[in-house]
């Protein structure tokens, strides 16, 4: 019986482990490495010519910040906030991929959404309010915001607004996208997985202490 109860713990352990591992790689897979022939805004800053790597840092389910940096990672360019951009899980990227807005003659394209490969949500890049303006006039789309003078110890809890394409601004709602295939317990990369480990933490101890009852019984 105590090896049961011992099989059945270290059973418990290793799937925490196993999930843990592939919640820690699905992070990790969120890069890309590419290369820019011309200068790309992302979030402000203005990348010049060369090859990059960008990935998420993870701070809480709606914001991520991303680090650009040399493609080995030793220097970062810019560290950015964006949201998650949710799309149906049978949509999954297969390829990185790099959506701008409509760039105006003399002015750097800039980036609106990156997709890393193999993932089923993209990053909506978040724009300093002044930046924001200048990109919701000439577009004619939204533009996620952020104060100008946010510094990055503040990107957990800065407000984030929506700029409208007459310079408005309004309160940012995060986007909601379930498919009908995906489990509704399922959830995105970005959130917290602490009640999952409470589960399986509850469901083995009342395992184990309800075989220990049945072994005194016996």
């Amino acid at each position: 019986m105590k090896n049961l109860m011992r099989g059945l713990a270290l059973g418990a352990l290793g799937a925490m482990a196993v999930y843990t591992s592939g919640a820690s790689a699905q992070v990790v897979n969120e890069k890309s490495v590419f290369t820019l022939t011309e200068p790309m805004d992302v979030g402000g800053t203005v990348l010049q010519p060369g090859t990059y790597r960008i990935k998420v840092v993870v701070l809480n389910t709606n914001r991520n910040m991303l680090h650009v940096t040399n493609e080995e990672g030793s220097k970062v360019f810019a560290a950015v906030l964006a949201t998650p951009h949710p799309i149906k899980t049978d949509d999954t990227i297969p390829e990185s991929r790099f959506i701008y807005f409509t760039a105006l003659d003399g002015q750097p394209k800039a980036l609106r959404t990156w997709f890393a490969r193999d993932t089923a949500y993209g990053q909506d890049i978040i724009y300093p309010k002044r930046r924001a303006m200048e990109l919701a006039a000439s577009t004619k789309v939204d533009v996620i915001a952020i104060e100008d003078e946010v510094k990055e110890t503040e990107y957990k809890t800065a407000p984030l607004t929506i700029v409208t394409s007459e310079k408005q601004t309004k309160p940012y709602a995060a986007q909601t996208i379930v498919s009908e295939s995906r489990p509704l317990t399922e959830l995105p990369k970005t959130s917290s997985q602490a009640p999952l480990f409470a589960t399986l933490g509850l469901l083995s101890l009342g395992g184990a202490l309800g075989i220990r009852a049945l072994a005194n019984r016996t």
